[in-house]
């Protein structure tokens, strides 16, 4: 007797192909995210030490953020990359009112006091809010993806 559905006569139909890998184990997947989007987390906060573990963070948020594109690690890494952009520009406009309340304070020396409130002001108003800002969306992101949920 013949098999009408192969057309092979007495063969042992074929197994059906196993299915593919879901994407959370696949290499790359969310569980690799996760541990990456932790990992970036950890090294934005060691940044507040030594000042440059955030930019291995950020790089690895950029190269990651299109792998996770659809999942909740992508709004992880857009957290990180903004974190990251906000506090340089930040600190480099922090920095820049030095000279520039300095130069002012030399070319009007006796009256050298009110060129240096623009330093004070951001060293005691603006700095620390922006401290307060980058401690909180950093320490909130971590919280979230222990939770695994998106920032």
């Amino acid at each position: 007797m013949s098999d009408s559905s192969t057309g092979n006569a007495g063969s042992v139909p074929m197994p059906p192909a196993p299915a593919p890998a879901p994407a959370d184990d696949a290499m790359g997947g969310a569980s690799d995210l996760r541990s990456l989007v932790f990992v970036c987390y950890v090294l934005f906060l060691l940044a507040v030490v030594t000042g440059l573990t955030a930019i291995a963070g950020v790089t690895i948020a950029y190269v990651k953020r299109r792998d996770a594109a659809g999942t909740v690690w992508a709004s992880h890494f857009n957290n990180l990359v903004l974190v990251f952009w906000v506090m340089l520009t930040g600190v480099i406009l922090g920095m820049l009112t030095w000279p520039i309340a300095l130069g002012a304070a030399w070319a009007n020396w006796p009256y050298f006091w009110p060129s240096l409130t623009l330093p004070l002001v951001f060293g005691l108003i603006v700095f620390p809010v922006l401290a307060i800002w980058y401690f909180y969306r950093v320490i909130r992101g971590l919280i979230r993806a222990g939770e695994e949920r998106p920032y």
